[in-house]
């Protein structure tokens, strides 16, 4: 099976994605320049090469603009990502690529490199503590009812231009929403990028090309697709 996705670095980081889509038997390749660390990843069961990721005919040996629809930069050195994600946006304009940075400060030069999302591991930790101070016992029941689940996705889905739930606000599709899952909030385009966290109060109408996001199992996801895919509303709507 031909990989989809490449990581690129073979660090403890990356070997913890890499462990994360070994759950949902997503294909992908490890990668990275030490060779030391590419033995360190294969030890740990992973698919692990050594490549020169400066080298552009390395990356489209890899399938960089072929096969490969995805690219993670996870390097140790936000020198190094930065590089990675020019080079590999050069050679397509459509790939999805995800960043990681240690610096604040490295994030805009990484999406002006062309990553479309940047991770911030300092931030992500340092909210995590927060909540943990702040509100332990929410924190507790998440990891033992949601992130305690192996089948955990988060899922982006479009609403299309024949669905039911064009003008009907986000409460109104929650008194339907018969699966088992979190509904995070909507992207409303025409606004912006931002996340309309459903936690706000914020009782938005949805419109075509709104996306919603929802953190849930993949058989759950796919029957709530099924549901805003409907052309008229549910029975019970």
């Amino acid at each position: 099976m031909r990989s989809r996705l490449a990581l690129f670095g073979c660090n403890p980081l990356a070997i913890e994605v890499a462990r994360r889509l070994s759950m949902t038997r997503t294909p992908f390749v490890m990668l990275d320049s030490d060779a030391a660390l590419v033995e360190v990843a294969r030890k740990e069961g992973m698919l692990a090469q050594q490549i020169d990721y400066t080298d552009d005919e390395a990356l489209r040996g890899l399938g960089v603009g072929n096969h490969i629809e995805g690219v993670f930069c996870l390097f140790a050195e936000d020198s190094e990502n930065v590089f990675l994600a020019i080079s590999a946006r050069a050679l397509d304009p459509q790939l999805r690529i995800v960043a990681v940075c240690q610096a604040p400060a490295a994030a805009p030069k990484l999406l002006a490199a062309g990553a479309d999302k940047v991770v911030d591991p300092y931030e992500i930790s340092g909210a995590r503590v927060h909540e943990l101070i702040q509100r332990p016992e929410v924190v507790e029941l998440l990891e033992q009812t949601v992130f305690g689940q192996q089948d955990l996705n988060v899922a982006e889905i479009t609403i299309p231009h024949h669905s039911w739930l064009h003008g009907v606000h986000l409460s109104g599709l929650r008194k339907v929403m018969t699966q088992n899952l979190i509904l995070l909030g909507v992207v409303d385009l025409e606004r912006g990028k931002d996340l309309i966290f459903s936690t706000r109060g914020i009782d938005h109408r949805l419109d075509y090309d709104d996306v919603l996001v929802v953190i849930g199992a993949r058989g759950e996801i796919n029957s709530f697709r099924s549901l805003v895919d409907r052309t008229a509303p549910p029975l019970s709507a």
